[in-house]
């Protein structure tokens, strides 16, 4: 039961992340867009590659590897999880350094939303009303 109950908190921080990106994505003016897509072009950063990361919940950390795939912005991940198996992220989009996307988990969608910095990443997995820190560090290209 303890097991299901982490479970359903990771796959519903996952959900509250993507959300929340969404949410910013949408507020931003035609002139902050237009600055962010114009350094996009300058310097589009490259995902691309096997990443370590782990999920903080409150009864235990949850790890994997994130691989992400593509070329010239558009990207796919998937997710290598201790407790899961492998997951779809669907929706994966990289704007900027920013990524988001969402996961299926038992049943429960979870979303997932957070930034790139070199060969790091740190974000958020939100699922409902519970958001949970991932991080993580890209281990090859």
């Amino acid at each position: 039961m303890k097991k299901i109950k982490s479970i359903l908190t990771l796959a519903l921080g996952l959900a509250i992340a993507v959300f929340i990106v969404g949410c910013a994505a949408g507020k931003s003016t035609s002139s902050e867009t237009a600055k962010v897509e114009k350094k996009a072009k300058e310097k589009a950063y490259d995902p691309r590659g096997v990443w370590n990361y782990s999920v903080q919940t409150p009864d235990t950390d949850s790890y994997g590897i994130m691989r992400i795939t593509g070329d010239n912005g558009l990207y796919a991940a998937v997710m290598e999880t201790d407790q899961f198996g492998t997951l779809n992220v669907t929706g994966f989009t990289v704007v900027g350094n920013a990524f988001s996307g969402s996961i299926e988990v038992m049943g429960t969608t979870a979303n997932i939303e957070g930034s790139f910095d070199g060969d790091s990443m740190a974000g958020y997995v939100n699922m409902g009303a519970d958001s949970f820190p991932v991080q993580g560090t890209r281990k090859s290209k």
